[in-house]
């Protein structure tokens, strides 16, 4: 870091959580309109179920280009662009036409992917001992803004003489001061590797570690992004009234907030993490398994509670993973390309599968009940990634003493 930013630590941590309250925020609030977006674009239900997957998509495709792309032009100018790069989607997204409603949702999930594979990166190299702490802080900040985001989009349009399109386009302000907040910070950049640890990523791919957090991103990634999508269905199923279903479907976004910044905390101060994984995927399980057994509201309410606390702790583990398993920042941003390309390539299609399973079961048993075989996985590669070990560009694993 330049004699500039050692100083300016606090300016630092603030542009890391300003980017964490735009990485969910332009996207969690659509699916709380997507009636009223429905009806003014006219598109059918296939078409709106794409809304969130548009965004997964460009995560998978992009995020294992932003660390390249970050080495060859600078974290802060890559961060500073990104940020650029999700108010113009944002505003594209709010101008109208259905043409340009998806490509504005694409662009946004562009400028997301760029925040979401760099900032483990910057809090590796800048924060090396405190990476628990902040990657707690910036986890947490994603989940209340995403919370947040979800919860006000239906009053600011029904409050906004632009209805939806203006509910949406609230979200231009955290970019543009995060853009603001940045400009100052356009040439930092991150520690380099030393000549004993050359930068070849496709060492990474060769490694069990590389494998194991992705596995563990993917699957996490799986649990979450099939509730979003169907829980208020599984509840109705249940006999929950649409309304009930609703709140609890608030619920389970919230109540994971608390693990979003305990958790790292936790994992950074243990030598490996592989029973703090193992416990939140027990945990995960006995959730899911209250899905098919409870037969009171109010058991379905501890289920929502024990899934959305898990929700919280496994997205923070996977993120603070990607710090704890590498040796400087360039891996860093390397391992969290692979992983979240990975894990948001398998999210895109969760909630297609899951919907897919239904349709042959004509019930949502055979659902859940895969989503409890796949806490098993998570739990394996919980084990495997919590390990105490790193890996270097060369594909060496070497276990941390």
């Amino acid at each position: 870091m330049s004699v500039l930013y050692k100083h300016k630590e606090k300016i630092l941590v603030i542009g890391i959580i300003l980017i964490a309250c735009n990485l969910r925020s332009s996207i969690t609030g659509v699916g709380s309109l997507i009636s009223d977006i429905m009806g003014d674009l006219q598109l059918s239900g296939s078409v709106s179920g794409m809304i969130t997957t548009v965004p997964l998509i460009a995560f998978a495709i992009v995020s294992p280009f932003a660390g390249k792309i970050s080495s060859r032009f600078g974290m802060g100018k890559t961060l500073t662009v990104s940020m650029m790069v999700l108010a113009a989607g944002i505003a594209l997204r709010s101008s109208g036409s259905m043409a340009a409603f998806f490509s504005g949702t694409a662009i946004i999930g562009v400028g997301i992917a760029f925040g979401n594979v760099l900032l483990p990166s910057i809090i590796k190299s800048a924060f090396t001992a405190r990476v628990g702490v902040l990657t707690g802080i910036y986890t947490t900040c994603i989940a209340l803004f995403a919370g947040l985001s979800s919860g006000i989009s239906v009053p600011v349009a029904n409050n906004s003489p632009f209805g939806w399109h203006g509910a949406l386009a609230v979200w231009l302000l955290p970019a543009a001061i995060a853009v603001v907040v940045w400009l100052p910070m356009w040439k930092y950049q991150t520690a380099q590797p030393s000549e004993k640890e050359p930068a070849r990523p496709g060492g990474l791919l060769k490694s069990p570690v590389t494998w194991s957090v992705a596995v563990y991103m993917g699957v996490q990634s799986l649990l979450f992004y099939s509730f979003v999508a169907w829980l208020p269905a599984i509840l109705q199923s249940k006999g929950i009234a649409p309304n009930i279903a609703g709140y609890f479907a608030s619920v389970y976004q919230w109540v994971g907030i608390p693990a979003s910044f305990a958790v790292p905390l936790m994992a950074g101060k243990l030598k490996d993490q592989r029973i703090l994984a193992s416990v939140i995927a027990g945990i995960y399980a006995a959730g899911l398994l209250l899905f098919l057994s409870a037969d009171s509201q109010a058991a379905l309410l501890l289920g929502v509670l024990l899934c959305g606390f898990c929700t919280g702790a496994c997205l923070s583990l996977a993120m603070c993973l990607m710090g704890l398993r590498t040796n400087n920042a360039a891996q860093t941003a390397a391992l969290s390309g692979v992983s979240q390309s990975f894990g948001y390539a398998v999210a895109a299609v969760s909630p297609a599968l899951l919907g897919g399973i239904y349709d042959r079961a004509a019930s949502w048993e055979i659902p859940i009940v895969f989503l409890v075989l796949m806490t098993i996985v998570l739990f394996v590669s919980g084990i495997f990634a919590g390990k105490r070990r790193t890996v270097s560009f060369t594909g060496r694993i070497e276990n941390m003493r």
